[in-house]
Parts: structure tokens; C-alpha cells; sequence
């Protein structure tokens, strides 16, 4: 897959995801918005993100024989109608647009990963795809605040409304050669099953914990003295700073372990996660938030590395999104639930054992996969 295709079909697959990337700047208000108890924003995250997660899961069984590049337009302009419909008073349309949004959205991620997964260095191409994530993402997510700011918080979702149908004009004009259809790979090998269940278990674990606690960062930044705006702004700015974990990746390739990266990761933020949810002093807080990026971005190729290791033809790679989302629906459902009951230090005392968790079961994970190998190249095999 030549190096423009990999670029085009990243920021299809940035776009994918920015039902994501905008949750943060109305998580924290949509219950006031719309006049709900705290179990409504609950309720609007599990929709879009969950929703997002189960065709994620799905799409591969549910459309075999559709066209990809048709599919995912469609599955594109769904989610702009469904944006626009999320600008409504009424509670009900809200968590309906979040549903199909989320829904449309997790079958473009589905194609992207598929396509992605198939190619040969997995782990060099999601690099790419981590660095477009985090341009599209910045630019996504400061113009919403700024939005937000001005015109109040249902503003944000014309804005990704648009950015949808850019991605279906998008996808027309991309060389993706003869794949027409969605179709189920070959089999990987029996062995791999167990060791790639595992990853993607470990995968949704490590963003139960990841997307609890960035999904109060603004939240977060004004308790440590910032206004509203200005923490926004900041979540926003610390994004492009993951580049650098995203290039570190890139650079390291596969000359370490997947496990190595992540195992330094879930060390570094299981051990911010409490410290940040007690309201630091604001340069604390800025180090925090770029501590967060960087190590997400960082350790995100590995995760998709060790899946595409598992099976050749990109079958456990396309499902990593769902387990993504999985996390980014539980985490900061939990939160916001646990934030309302016992305070913001619960949701950093969650995030911290959820990332460990997910850490601990990737390892096991990859010590099934050495084996594995070690297996399949002995004499006799």
C-alpha cells in the first residue's frame, strides 16, 4: 500500500473517531443543558461510543458483500445527519443521534482497520495513522471549544457534522485498488485466538482507565485554577504534543517489544491518574496533560502491532477500534457516575487500577504469543 493511500485512509480513520474526540468539551454539561440528572451523559457516551464499539464489531458479518468505499460513505453521511440531529432540547432525539452516530461512525473505523491491518509493518502504518489523528483531533477539537465558547455547547456539533461529510467526499478519491467488498479472512491460527482475545480485553481495560481520566481534564484544569475556556484550550493544545509520542514510535519501529512501550506507559499513568484528580497547581496540571498524550500516542501503535502479529490478514486489527471505544464508553461512564457519588480523587483511584489491569493482561497476552512462536519455530513444526 503505497505511503498516499496510508495518509488518505488515516485521516478517514482521524475522522472516524471524532465523536471521541469532541466528548470531553460536553460531557461535563450536557446533564445541565438539558435539565437531566448525572446518569443522562452517562447514558449520551455508552450510546454514541457503545454504539460506535458493537458495529465496529459487526460490520464485517452484517455487510459481506457491500462495497467499502460505499459502505463507509454512507455510514459518513449518516453520522452528519445525525449530528445535526443532536441539536435538539429534546433528551430523548439527543441519546437517538448519539446511537446512530456512533453506530455509523464504528463502520468507517471497521474499513479503515481492516485496510490497515493487511499491510505488512502494522505498527509503522498506525504511526501514521497516530500523527494524522492528532492534527485532525487538535483542529476538531479548539475549534469546538472556541465554538462552545460563543454560541453555546450544541454549537459543537455542526462542526463535526461537516467534518463527516468531508470524510465521505473524502474516501471517494482514494486509491484503494481492487478491494471491493467486506469479507472474513482466512482462519488465523488456533493458537493465536487465545493470546489475541487477551490483547483486545487488555486494549478496552487500558482505555476504561485512559478515557476516565481525560475526559475530566477540562474539568480537571478549572479545578486547578483555569477558566472554562482556557482548560479546554489547553486539553486541545496538549494534543499535538503527542507527536512526539507518535514519532518516538515511529522511530523505535519494531526494534522493542510491544510489551516494552506499554508496560512504561501504564507505570507512568497509573501513577498521574490520582495525583492529577487532586487538583495540582496549574504548570502540574499542563505537565500532566502532556504526560497523557504523549503516552497514549506512544503506546497506541503497539497495541495494533501486537494484533496485527496474532493474524496477517488485519481480522484482530480491525476489531482494536471496538475495544477502543469499549473503553472510551465505560470510562467516562463510570466516571461521571463515580465523580457525582465520591468526588474527582474515585475517578483517579479508577483510572489508575483500570490502566494497570489493562497492562497486566497485555503482558500476559504477550508472553502467550512468545510461546506461540517459540512453538511454531521448532524442529518438526
Amino acid at each position: 500500500m503505497r505511503t498516499r493511500t496510508v495518509i488518505g485512509i488515516s485521516c478517514v480513520n482521524a475522522l472516524g473517531f471524532s465523536a471521541s474526540t469532541i466528548m470531553p468539551l460536553w460531557l461535563g454539561r450536557i446533564s445541565a443543558e438539558f435539565a437531566m440528572p448525572a446518569w443522562f451523559t452517562g447514558a449520551a457516551v455508552l450510546a454514541q461510543l457503545g454504539g460506535a464499539a458493537l458495529l465496529n464489531l459487526a460490520t464485517p458479518f452484517l455487510f459481506r458483500r457491500v462495497p467499502i468505499v460505499r459502505l463507509a460513505r454512507i455510514a459518513f453521511l449518516i453520522a452528519a445527519v445525525a449530528y445535526l440531529g443532536a441539536i435538539t432540547h429534546s433528551p430523548t432525539r439527543f441519546l437517538v443521534a448519539c446511537l446512530l452516530c456512533g453506530a455509523a461512525l464504528g463502520t468507517v473505523l471497521n474499513v479503515t482497520n481492516r485496510l490497515m491491518g493487511s499491510i505488512e509493518h502494522v505498527q509503522t502504518g498506525y504511526s501514521i495513522f497516530v500523527m494524522i489523528e492528532i492534527c485532525v483531533a487538535a483542529t476538531l477539537f479548539l475549534s469546538s471549544a472556541t465554538l462552545i465558547e460563543h454560541f453555546g455547547l450544541l454549537a459543537v456539533f455542526p462542526v463535526v457534522s461537516l467534518s463527516a461529510v468531508f470524510g465521505a467526499l473524502l474516501l471517494g478519491h482514494l486509491p484503494l485498488g481492487p478491494l471491493k467488498s467486506i469479507s472474513l479472512p482466512k482462519s488465523p491460527e488456533p493458537g493465536a485466538r487465545t493470546p489475541a482475545v487477551l490483547t483486545l480485553i487488555s486494549f478496552a481495560l487500558f482505555f476504561v482507565g485512559q478515557a476516565a481520566l481525560n475526559s475530566f481534564m477540562p474539568t480537571i484544569g478549572q479545578a486547578s485554577g483555569f477558566n472554562t475556556l482556557r482548560a479546554s484550550q489547553i486539553v486541545g493544545l496538549g494534543m499535538p504534543c503527542g507527536f512526539v509520542g507518535a514519532i518516538l514510535a515511529r522511530v523505535l519501529g519494531e526494534r522493542v517489544m510491544p510489551l516494552v512501550p506499554v508496560a512504561i506507559v501504564v507505570a507512568v499513568l497509573a501513577c498521574i491518574a490520582p495525583f492529577l484528580t487532586a487538583a495540582p497547581s496549574p504548570a502540574l496540571y499542563v505537565l500532566c496533560v502532556l504526560a497523557l498524550a504523549i503516552g497514549t500516542l506512544f503506546s497506541l501503535p503497539y497495541f495494533f502491532a501486537q494484533l496485527g502479529a496474532l493474524d496477517r490478514f488485519g481480522r484482530y486489527t480491525a476489531f482494536g477500534p471496538a475495544m477502543m471505544l469499549l473503553g472510551l464508553a465505560a470510562g467516562p461512564s463510570s466516571a461521571v457516575l463515580l465523580a457525582a457519588r465520591f468526588g474527582l480523587a474515585a475517578v483517579g483511584v479508577f483510572s489508575a487500577a483500570l490502566l494497570v489491569a489493562g497492562g497486566l493482561m497485555f503482558a500476559v497476552s504477550a508472553v502467550r504469543l512468545s510461546v506461540l512462536r517459540s512453538v511454531s519455530a521448532s524442529p518438526g513444526r
